[in-house]
Formats: C-alpha cells, structure tokens, sequence
C-alpha cells in the first residue's frame, strides 16, 4: 500500500521517523510541528514543516490543545503546500496522520489537518494513529493535563478520521526493566508499531506474491468509512534455524503452535489498545513467517477462533512468505471496537486527581461528545459536516 504518513507533533514524528526507516520504496512522508528542536531529531524524514514560527518562535504550545488548533488553521496553506506536492508525486493510497493524543501540537492540530486533507483529496482515506500518553510517574498535575487532553482529542478526532487507530503506551511499559529510560522506552514502542504496520502495508506487495494476497483494498475495507476505532494485536514466536540449530532457543514450529500464535494476538495484552474485541464491526489477520511454517489448515483453524473471539462474520486474511525471518507471527487489525473502559478509568483518574464530581464519559453513548466542544473547535475551512 502507498502511504503517505504524517508525523504531527512529537510522538507522532518518532513514529512515521521509524516508519520512513523501515520502507522507503512505498512510504514518503512529512514532520509537522511547533517545536523545531523535536524536527531536528528526526533522521528519515526530509519534508519538515515548523509551524507557527512567527507567534511561537519554535517554543511548541505546551501541551495546549486549543493553541494547538489555532496554529494549525492559522498554517493549513503552509501545509497543504507541502503535502500537495507529495501527494502530485507518489499518488497515495492512504493517508496517515500520527501524533499525541495527550500533548498539544498533534493532538489539536492533526484534525484540523485531517478535515482539510478529506475536502481536498476526497478519494484519499485519512486515518489517525492516536498515541495515549503514558503517565507512570507523572506529578499529579501533569497526569491529570495528559490524560484531560487524551479524552479531550479523542472525542474531537471520532468526528474528522476515517478510522482511529489507538496506541496505549501503558500496554508497552515493561515494569521489570526497572533501568529502561524514557527514551529507550519509546524507541521500544515505535520500533515494535512500526514493524507492525509495516508488516500490515507490505503484505500485498511481497514477490513473489503470497497464496493469500492481503491488498490495500482489504486494508481500507477492514478500517470502514468514517468514525471507526481500531486496534492492532501482535504476537510473535522465536523459531529454531536449522543453520544455526545450536544457537537457538527457539521452537520448531507446528500446526498447534501456529493456531496458538494467531489466538494470542488477540489477547488483551497484546492489543496495541486494551479492549475487549467481542462485537468488533471488522477484523484482518495476517500470518508473516517461512513458507514452510504457513500452516493452511492452522491459518484456516485460527481465523475461525478469530472470528469466535470478535464476532466478525467473516476475518479478511493473507499471508506474508519471508526466507529471511527468525520468527512466526500473527498480527490482526480489529476495526469498530466497542470498548472503551480505558478511556473510562481516565476520565475517573482525572476526576480523582480535580476532586471533581463529573459525569462519567460513556464512550459508546450518542453523548458522548459534547455538541459545544465540537462547535467550539471545528476549523473554520470546514464545509462538511462531521459524523459520529
């Protein structure tokens, strides 16, 4: 699949960097931001644009989401023009927007953006990968701002994405490297995300060409229309090398093994969002390992427990042959969740840590969105009208 990604702020610029540095034959790709330290660290990307430069003097906003908006309307010409450009010469199937769903820069401006690029390329989808801050550690202050603007965002992007894929970087934490740093966290996140989609976006275009072909349009019919939420499971297993048979610790892969890998990729833990995937409107699967370890009749036995596990009548699949891998992996896009206890459990924190009585946010509610917010932040250039 032809993507064009779009890395808006800093969370989402680390991501499409690790992107860009996995695949360069199918991917281009643009860093926006208001920060110019955070474009300067990004090594893959060459199509930069800092925004808001004359009113922020490359300061960023602070984790502010309504400056954030503003900036981005006020720079959509600036923009445009360099994804116009990119857009003339690589003729994307998709576009992808990254970025925070907690800070201010990506998390206010990317649906602006995206609301801009769905009026101008109306035969191009846009979807959003929408990072949840993780907030271990965090004073109470500033986990309270992070997780305010994650709900915040998330209730103004359902209105303008075509599909919102979530990453919660609480799933990825690993509480018994106790010497991990931040940074070497995060790289872990967008290496292990990265590798997931790119696995997602290259499937079809492997030669020569798999038994099962996992094309772009089995990619775009698994994400929908408009408004839906998605999540990406992911699990992997070592394999033994007959080359190198006494340096491996891994297993010889079977039949029951493979159904096990497909299986796990769905459990909780391995969602790149937590969730329960009963009632899912949508589900792909992809198998990416040695020819020899592609199992037909496990795949088939691993898509029907999908399908028991999701509910979805009927999971979309292909298969990835690699010569060159070391292991065997099931990696499955669920599209249309319905739970959101996750954002739920925020909106109690943030009530717990203001002493604040709210009501709680029912993430499946037609009130789920407040009418006023979304009036007080839909972009002026707007001429369509959102939908849930």
């Amino acid at each position: 699949m032809r993507v064009l990604w779009i890395g808006f702020g800093q969370a989402g610029g680390k991501i499409v960097d690790s992107l860009m540095g996995m695949n360069r034959g199918l991917y281009s790709a643009i860093a926006i931001n208001t920060e110019e330290a955070d474009l300067s660290g990004l090594d893959n990307i060459e199509q930069k644009v800092l925004i808001g430069k004359y009113a922020l003097r490359g300061r960023g906003v602070g984790s502010d989401i309504d400056l954030g908006a503003s900036i981005a309307e006020k720079s959509l010409a600036q923009m445009m023009d360099a994804i116009d450009n990119m857009v003339r010469w690589q003729d994307p199937e998709a576009i992808w927007i990254a970025a925070g769903l907690g800070g201010g820069t990506g998390a206010g401006g990317s649906f602006v953006l995206a609301n801009e690029l769905k009026n101008i390329f109306k035969s191009i989808p846009v979807y959003g990968i929408g990072v949840v801050p993780s907030v271990t550690g965090m004073p109470n202050e500033k986990e309270a701002l992070n997780l305010s603007n994650t709900i915040k965002s998330f209730e103004l992007w359902n209105h303008y994405f075509n599909n919102i894929l979530l990453v919660d970087n609480q799933q990825f934490e690993q509480k018994s490297l106790t010497r991990e740093s931040m940074e070497t966290m995060f790289q872990r996140i967008n290496d292990r995300l990265a590798r997931a989609l790119d696995t997602i976006m290259t499937a079809g275009e492997v030669r020569p060409p798999p038994q099962e072909v996992f094309s772009s349009s089995e990619i775009k019919a698994t994400l929908g229309l408009m408004g839906d939420i998605s999540t990406i499971g992911f699990h992997s297993e070592e394999i033994k090398l007959k080359s190198r048979f006494w340096r491996s610790n891994g297993m010889d892969p079977s039949t029951i093994d493979l159904e096990n890998i497909i299986e796990k990729s769905v459990e909780t833990s391995a969602l790149t969002f937590p969730a329960d995937v009963r009632g899912a409107r949508a589900a792909s699967l992809i198998v990416h390992g040695r020819p020899e370890h592609l199992f037909t009749q496990s795949i088939a036995a691993g898509r029907g427990k999908l399908e028991e596990l999701t509910t979805v009548g009927k999971v979309r699949y292909g298969d990835y042959p690699d010569r060159k891998t070391k292991s065997l992996s099931a990696i499955t896009i669920v599209s249309g969740i319905t739970d959101f206890s996750r954002l739920d459990d925020m909106r109690r924190r943030v009530n717990e840590l203001n002493g604040s009585n709210s009501p709680r946010y029912h993430a499946n509610s037609d009130q789920a969105t407040d009418p006023s917010l979304i009036e007080e932040f839909r972009p002026r250039s707007s001429t369509s009208t959102p939908s849930a």
